[in-house]
């Protein structure tokens, strides 16, 4: 036991000293990769003068499926591209829900607090306070949600909720705060932002007014429109799509509130509107029908009507493939359109029976239940299969054109898996290679007892361009390179008049011929 002991000391203090001397004599550099999937990925250190990528393939695509649990009656959703998020409105409970890309849940927003309008359109509709008995479940009712799409806009990402009891629009920033609240005409059921004009038009169905809320001033330039339900945008042109339940009709207005044309009476009530910007076309839903009817506002007329196997319940438009989204809750499926007017496919999309959003960023759809109370987001994301700190791009550039001659080498991994061997290529100029493989099973340390390695046999190797590092990291798995080098200069073994011809940019330094004249200026001729 005690002769056990001393042989473990005495490795003890040789493996300190053996440290001690590589601290002093040599510089250290630290590399560390990362496994981010649940299978073992082949990576690859070096090799710059192949620009060999750290592994293959560096993104992979995941599909994923997440239903979240929000608060009463949710509704309309919209996304935000200023913070890659979700805004849920919830009826019952007068509310927003603010949800991640991913699925969760960020804040929710309670539309009661601070509730005072600004000074706005005088209908003698009641206003609320959260002063006193506060307000009650439902008195605010958040019906319709849009947000600032102008990239341009000092307000881009602004939300705003049309609040159909209170006759107001809630206006809340990207950091999710309700800053501004402006009233409206009695019920406005729908909202929607034009990013032609930086305006926000409002339907107000029961007081039959449009309203339109701007940034630097507030004006109702629209006619009087009774029973007006549902609102459009045409993002090319600034068109304002109008349909009212009174009379039927469907009329489309310019930025300056003139009628311009009508696209013909319905007797439905169910109408949605989406915008397709690549072909310039509004795609408008009829439920009862069956139908999706594509205008041109350019043309004022009718292109085609496409006809649907169920009911179309809402719409929306995905930048991602250009394609336009009807979703039939009926059956739970989404009938995609493409630019040329023909049914791409039916895909399964369970979990909707109110509205869709579609994120601009990545193929990602959230879709609303009223029935349960979730908002289901669905769809495919990229993530990186293995990543590296970003240190270690410079050092493979820098060792490229700098070899370093290895004193030692330690692997430090997660977990209890180990990295097994080390497979070390050199590939020459003339395209041979040459392959050493490591067992780091052989080179695992006695002094830890953690998932460590000291290899030895690696000294006297050297990394420069055409060396290569190939293995294997486990699932989820952290490995870390510690490298003892001594790097060398190469425009310290060139002649002095050939430093400056050689055409290579260096990382460390500049020629000592340089340093007698103008660091600014490079040597001419008289130099040498």
């Amino acid at each position: 036991m005690r002769k056990t002991r001393f042989n473990w000391l005495e490795k003890q203090k040789a493996i300190n000293s053996f440290y001690k001397k590589l601290q002093k004599d040599t510089e250290v550099t630290q590399i560390t990769v990362t496994n981010h999937t649940d299978d073992i990925q082949k990576v690859c250190l070096w090799g710059a003068n192949a620009c060999l990528p750290l592994t293959d393939p560096m993104q992979i695509e995941r599909s994923f499926t997440k239903e979240v649990l929000v608060q009463k009656h949710p509704q309309g959703v919209i996304y935000n591209a200023v913070n890659d998020a979700f805004y849920c409105i919830n009826q019952l409970s007068d509310s927003v829900s603010v949800i991640s890309s991913t699925g969760d849940v960020i804040t929710t927003i309670d539309l009661s607090k601070n509730p005072i309008a600004s000074e706005g359109e005088d209908d003698g509709s009641a206003r609320f306070s959260n002063q006193g008995l506060g307000v009650l479940p439902g008195a605010i009712s958040p019906s319709a949600i849009t947000v600032n799409s102008n990239e341009s806009s000092l307000q881009y990402g602004t939300i705003a909720v049309a609040c159909s009891v209170s006759n107001e629009v809630v206006f809340i920033s990207p950091d999710n705060e309700i800053i501004e609240r402006s009233n409206t005409g009695v019920r406005p059921v729908d909202v929607v932002f034009n990013p032609k004009d930086g305006c926000y038009y409002t339907a107000n169905i029961t007081s039959g007014t449009i309203t339109k809320i701007c940034a630097l001033r507030r004006a109702n330039n629209l006619p009087r429109v009774e029973g007006v339900k549902s609102l459009g945008v045409d993002t090319n042109t600034g068109d304002l799509f109008v349909h009212t339940i009174t009379d039927g009709r469907i009329n489309v207005y310019d930025l300056s509130g003139n009628f311009k044309s009508s696209v013909g009476a319905t007797v439905e009530e169910n109408i949605y509107f989406a915008f397709n910007p690549e072909n310039g076309l509004m795609y408008i839903s009829f439920y009862e029908g069956k139908t999706v009817l594509v205008y041109d506002a350019v043309q004022s007329k009718t292109i085609t009507k496409i006809p649907l196997r169920k009911s179309p319940s809402v719409m929306a438009f995905n930048p991602h493939n250009n394609l336009i989204y009807v979703g039939c809750t009926e059956n739970q499926t989404v009938t995609r359109i493409t630019t040329a007017n023909e049914i791409q496919d039916v895909i399964k999309l369970s979990g909707f029976t109110s509205h869709i959003a579609i994120s601009s960023k990545e193929d990602v759809i959230a879709v609303s239940d009223t029935e349960s109370d979730t908002v289901t987001i669905t769809g495919n994301q990229s993530s990186p299969t293995v990543t590296v700190n970003d240190e270690y791009y410079e050092y493979r550039e820098d060792f490229q054109h700098n070899p370093t001659l290895i004193s030692h080498l330690k692997i430090v991994a997660s977990g209890e898996d180990r990295i097994n061997a080390l497979r070390l290529i050199e590939k020459s100029v003339a395209g041979k290679e040459t392959c050493q493989t490591l067992s780091l099973s052989n080179h695992q340390s006695p002094q830890n007892f953690g998932n460590i390695s000291e290899v030895f046999d690696i000294d006297g190797d050297i990394i420069d361009g055409h060396s290569i590092w190939c293995f294997k990291i486990n699932p989820k798995q952290v490995v870390t390179f510690l490298i003892y080098h001594k790097q060398f200069e190469m425009y310290s073994v060139l002649p002095e008049k050939s430093r400056i011809s050689t055409g290579v940019q260096m990382s460390k330094g500049i020629p000592a011929s340089w340093l007698e004249y103008n660091e600014n200026e490079p040597p001419d001729d008289t130099t040498y």
